[in-house]
């Protein structure tokens, strides 16, 4: 028998609002507007499953300002299809905020044309941002109410076949567009597809192809950055490549990582930040041409990154253009990214020659310097102008402190003659324990200095 029935007196009965056992509270407690913001951090078919808990949670989920629907890798055709169509059909006509579509589909010669209805539904809700991953289609005509939204800020689209466009494009309120596996069917439609973003900021272009295109202009004059990561192998064999000018006045950024199969051309370019990676196994000479008539066309870039692949290509297939290589007059920063060490000594120096107002040079990989890159004093051949007026600090973000990095250092610290810092991150531990990083540090004080009041620092 318990205290309270020796005692005679009730059991406490608890109120409205008190808390249960363990400090928790009943869901069914929290107001409207909590639950639902509960709910919307889970996937949407998840969300539609709570309409069974109770009467009162049978349509909070229909307030949701999303909907995403992920078909999972055991997820049939069939149960995928009716969660979407029923989730559309109970929501009504409400403004969407955003819409993710991950489908597989081609099980059914309609599924294009249920995707499309899909679609058009999301557009009547006003839809303003839309995802539609697609995969297995051989050929997809989207519809063309899509690209005439006036709702519509943030488009992405990865459909691993022809991309048809309509003859009309005109997509008033596109901020970002990211298109990902798409063919490119022409020149016309595709070119108009980018003149008809009036506002675009952000254009992402990864893994498509221009193969059946020979010249396109990417006109946007709201443009402020510009991504291509191209897939060779999408390409038709055979193809010399598209020439695309790029007209952005108020670019700034731009990044490329691919074969340089493309032309890239830039028109009244404003862009002051670039990474610009060479990514393939194969190395030609047409590459090495296509790297340095890109990195022309970025005259006013202020902070550039590279890697040593994009460098030896001409080291090594077209030594005439070392010679040759652009004036980055405004260049202040320079970031050297590679995954392995290649050769690339003389046409990193040929770079750093054309780069006279650089101040900070960063090295993510081991540096291939070595004393053949100087003469008997010490003293880079040819020693870049930077050198003597404005470079200030180095880093290096792999520094093993064996004899090849300690080399390197030598020919830094005593070319870089206005240089104030250098900081040296050492890789897995590789300087070992405190003892011999004392070591390293008293070789690397010991060093010849070309600036009096540089300070090394080893982390």
């Amino acid at each position: 028998m318990d205290a309270s029935s020796q005692t005679g007196q009730p059991k406490k009965q608890k109120s409205s609002g008190e808390k249960e056992e363990g400090g928790s509270m009943s869901l069914s407690k929290l107001p409207d507007v909590l639950i639902e913001q509960i709910i919307s951090f889970l996937p949407t078919k998840d969300a539609i499953r709570t309409s069974i808990l109770s009467k009162r949670w049978e349509y909070l989920w229909t307030s949701l300002p999303e909907l995403k629907f992920i078909q999972g890798m055991n997820e049939t055709r069939c149960s995928f299809v009716t969660a979407v169509d029923r989730a559309l059909i109970l929501r009504g006509p409400a403004d969407l905020k955003q819409f993710l579509l991950l489908f597989r589909g081609l099980e059914q010669l309609d599924d294009a044309s249920r995707v499309n209805r899909w679609i058009t539904a999301m557009l009547r809700r006003n839809v303003e941002e839309l995802i539609l991953h697609l995969s297995n289609f051989k050929e997809l005509s989207l519809p063309r109410s899509l690209f005439i939204s006036a709702t519509l800020t943030y488009l992405d689209i990865m459909v691993p076949c022809i991309f048809k466009l309509p003859s009309t494009v005109c997509l008033s309120s596109l901020r970002i567009l990211r298109l990902q596996c798409v063919v490119f069917s022409d020149d016309c439609s595709t070119q108009q597809l980018f003149s008809g973003c009036p506002v675009l900021e952000d254009l992402i272009l990864r893994e498509c192809s221009w193969g059946n295109c020979k010249f396109v202009s990417i006109c946007a004059p709201k443009l402020l950055s510009l991504e291509i990561d191209e897939d060779i192998e999408l390409y038709p064999e055979g193809s010399d490549g598209c020439q695309i000018m790029i007209f952005g006045v108020s670019l700034t950024c731009f990044y490329y990582s691919g074969e340089f199969r493309n032309h890239y051309c830039f028109n009244n370019s404003s862009v002051n930040e670039a990474r610009i990676f060479h990514c393939s196994i194969e190395k030609s000479r047409h590459m090495s041409y296509g790297f340095n008539k890109l990195l022309g066309g970025l005259s006013s870039v202020k902070t550039l990154a590279t890697n040593s692949d994009s460098l030896e290509v001409i080291q090594t297939h077209a030594t005439e253009l070392l010679t040759q290589m652009p004036l980055l007059n405004y260049l202040t920063t320079l970031k050297l990214e590679a995954e392995e060490v290649v050769p690339c000594s003389k046409a990193l120096l040929r770079m750093l020659g054309n780069c006279p107002c650089l101040q900070t040079l960063i090295f993510f990989q081991e540096i291939n310097l070595s004393s053949d890159d100087a003469n008997d004093d010490g003293v880079l051949e040819p020693l870049p102008p930077c050198f003597l007026t404005s470079l200030k600090h180095i880093e290096v973000h792999a520094f093993y402190g064996d004899e090849n990095d300690l080399c390197a250092m030598k020919i830094l610290l005593k070319n870089a003659m206005v240089l104030e810092k250098m900081i040296l991150t050492c890789m897995h531990n590789s300087v070992g324990g405190s003892e011999k990083k004392k070591d390293v540090n008293k070789q690397l004080s010991d060093l010849p200095k070309g600036s009096e009041s540089c300070e090394v620092v080893l982390v």
